[in-house]
C-alpha cells in the first residue's frame, strides 16, 4: 500500500513538473512592461534631464523607467472581488483627485497662463501638481505636451487603487508624491480563478498591511500631503513650502501616541474614533475607503445632481457596472455625513473672561484644535480657512449692537474685518493671488497662523456699549473649503460657468450672557 501511494505521489509530481516546463516553453514570454521614453515614447518631454522623467513630481519607480499604461488595473477590476471597498473609494476625493472640475481648471490655469508656465514647459511643470492628483498619469508618461498614452478608464481615476497599493516606500518630508510605485512589478493573473487560488500572494502584491506596515503609516499619506514647490517650477529659490500637514502631525501629541492618519481618516466612523481619542480612549481599528477629509462640497448630495456630478468630473467609472446610481448616491451621502462630522469634531469654541469694563464689553474667543492630529486648518491654506462671526445683542430690546464676520451669501465672501486663520499669497509684484495660481506664488503671510494639534488660539474683543445693560454674546466658528475666486478658473478655461456660491460650514458655536 505504501509503495502504491508513493508511486502515485511521484507520478503526480512528475506530471506537474512536466506541465510547468511545457508551459514555460510553449507560452509566450511575459510582456516587457517597463517603458523606455527614448524607445517607446519618443515625444515624451524631459526638460529636467533624462534621469528625472517624473520631475518636478517626486514619484519614482524601482528602475526609474515609466510604467506601462496598458497593464494597470482600474477600480472596476478591483471591484469584482472588493465591491464594498470600491464603492466607498468611488465616493472619496481620492477617486476624483484629477477629475475634480475646480482642480482641473486651476491646474490648467497654472500650466497654461501663469508667468512660470509662459516662461516654458508649463505642462511638464504641471507634474508637480499631478504627482499627487494624477500619480498614474505621471508614472506612465501621460503628463507631457504630446502624449502617446491613452486616457483609459484607469487613467481617469485620480488617486486610484494602485496609487497606494503599489507603493514600495515613501519619503513624506520630500512631498509632491514622493512614492516609489512598482506598477510594472505587480504579478498579472491570467484568470480570476488563479487569484482566488493564491490569495496570500495577491495580498502581498497589493501590500496588505500585515505584509507592508507602510500601508498603515502616516508616511504613506505624508508623501502627498506635503507640498513643496521646487525652484524648477518658476526659478525661485529656496523651495517654497505650501502644505505641511505631515510635518504638523509628526510634531503632534497624536504622533507620540502612535495615532496615524489612517487610524482616523480610514475608520468606519471617523468622528466617533476621534471623539474616543479626545476622551483618552482608543477604539478598535476599523477600515473604510471613504477617506473623509475636508471637502464637504464635492460630496454634498444636497446640491443639484447635475451640478454635483459636473464638479466631480462625471459619474464614477464603476457605476452601472458594479453599482447603480441610487446605490452610489446613498454611499456619497454617507461619505458627506462622515466628512461633516469629522470636521465638527476637530474644533471647540468657548467664550472666556466676559465682563463689563467701563463703557465696553470685553471677552475672549478661545478656539481649540481639539480633534485634529494636524494643524487646524490644514492643507492648501490660501483656500482652506476658518473665521469667527461675532454678534452682541441687547437682550432687552433684541437689537444687535455689534456684528462682525457675517457671510454674504450673494457675493460669497465674509466680512473682511473678521479674525481669519488663512494664508495670504502674493506674487513677485505684490499682487494678492486668490485663485490658487501657486506657480507664481512669491510671498506667504498669515492673518492668523493655523492652530497646532491640541493647542488653543485666543482672540480678544472689546465692544463699546452705551451702559451696563444685559447683553448676549454669540460667536460662531466657520470653515470654508475655498474662496469664491477659484471658480473663475473654470470660466477662464472655457469649461463653463458655475453659477454657485461655495458655502461655509459651521463648526462650533458659543454664547454667554452678561
Amino acid at each position: 500500500m505504501k509503495n502504491t501511494v508513493l508511486f502515485r505521489f511521484c507520478l503526480v509530481f512528475a506530471l506537474t513538473l512536466l506541465l510547468a516546463v511545457a508551459t514555460a516553453l510553449l507560452l509566450p514570454a511575459a510582456p516587457r512592461l517597463a517603458v523606455e521614453p527614448a524607445r517607446d515614447l519618443p515625444l515624451y518631454s524631459l526638460p529636467f534631464g533624462a534621469t528625472k522623467p517624473f520631475y518636478p513630481a517626486e514619484i519614482t519607480t524601482p528602475d526609474n523607467k515609466l510604467a506601462n499604461w496598458r497593464a494597470i488595473a482600474g477600480s472596476r477590476t478591483c471591484g469584482e472581488c472588493h465591491p464594498k471597498e470600491t464603492l466607498e473609494w468611488a465616493t472619496s476625493m481620492h477617486a476624483i483627485s484629477d477629475n475634480d472640475l475646480i482642480y482641473d481648471a486651476t491646474v490648467r490655469e497654472n500650466t497654461d497662463t501663469s508667468r512660470a508656465a509662459l516662461a516654458g514647459h508649463g505642462v511638464e511643470k504641471g507634474r508637480w501638481c499631478e504627482g499627487c492628483h494624477n500619480p498614474l498619469g505621471v508614472a506612465t508618461g501621460a503628463v507631457t505636451p504630446a502624449s502617446s498614452v491613452q486616457m483609459t478608464e484607469t487613467m481617469e481615476e485620480g488617486t486610484a487603487c494602485l496609487a497606494c497599493h503599489a507603493v514600495n516606500k515613501a519619503e513624506p518630508l520630500a512631498g509632491n508624491g514622493a512614492l516609489e510605485l512598482d506598477l510594472n512589478g505587480i504579478f498579472r493573473y491570467g484568470h480570476p480563478a488563479l487569484l482566488a487560488a493564491a490569495p496570500s500572494r495577491h495580498a502581498r502584491d497589493m501590500r496588505a498591511r500585515r505584509d507592508k506596515p507602510l500601508m498603515g503609516d502616516a508616511a504613506l499619506c505624508g508623501a502627498c500631503h506635503t507640498e513643496i514647490r521646487p525652484g524648477a517650477v518658476n526659478g525661485a529659490t529656496p523651495p517654497l513650502n505650501l502644505q505641511d500637514t505631515y510635518a504638523e502631525w509628526r510634531t503632534s501629541n497624536w504622533a507620540r501616541r502612535g495615532i496615524h492618519c489612517q487610524d482616523c481618516h480610514m475608520a468606519r466612523d471617523p468622528a466617533a474614533f476621534v471623539a474616543a481619542l479626545k476622551r483618552g480612549k482608543k477604539l478598535k481599528k476599523t477600515v473604510s475607503h471613504r477617506i473623509p477629509g475636508n471637502n464637504y462640497l464635492l460630496s454634498d448630495t444636497g446640491l443639484p445632481q447635475g451640478l454635483l456630478m459636473a464638479l466631480r468630473g462625471g459619474k464614477p467609472a464603476a457605476q452601472n457596472r458594479l453599482f447603480d446610481r441610487a446605490t452610489f448616491q446613498k454611499a456619497l451621502g454617507e461619505t458627506h455625513d462622515a466628512v461633516v462630522a469629522l470636521l465638527k469634531e476637530a474644533a471647540e469654541l468657548r467664550i472666556e473672561n466676559a465682563r463689563h469694563a467701563g463703557d465696553a464689553l470685553v471677552f475672549t474667543a478661545a478656539v481649540k484644535n481639539a480633534g485634529a492630529g494636524h494643524a487646524l486648518p490644514t492643507g492648501p491654506l490660501d483656500q482652506r480657512y476658518l473665521w469667527l462671526e461675532t454678534r452682541v445683542i441687547d437682550t432687552a430690546s433684541g437689537a444687535t449692537v455689534f456684528h462682525q464676520g457675517a457671510f454674504d451669501a450673494g457675493k460669497g465672501e465674509e466680512d473682511a474685518a473678521a479674525p481669519r486663520w488663512m494664508k495670504q499669497v502674493t506674487t513677485r509684484d505684490g499682487t494678492p493671488e486668490r485663485r490658487h495660481i501657486l506657480f507664481d506664488a512669491h510671498t506667504l503671510t498669515y492673518e492668523r497662523k493655523p492652530i497646532p494639534a491640541g493647542e488653543t488660539d485666543r482672540v480678544p474683543y472689546r465692544v463699546p456699549v452705551a451702559d451696563a445693560r444685559r447683553y448676549r454674546v454669540e460667536i460662531r466658528l466657520w470653515y470654508r473649503l475655498a474662496v469664491q475666486d477659484i471658480l473663475e478658473n473654470i470660466e477662464r478655461q472655457k469649461l463653463g460657468k458655475v453659477a454657485a456660491i461655495i458655502p461655509p460650514l459651521l463648526l462650533a458655536t458659543s454664547q454667554v450672557e452678561l
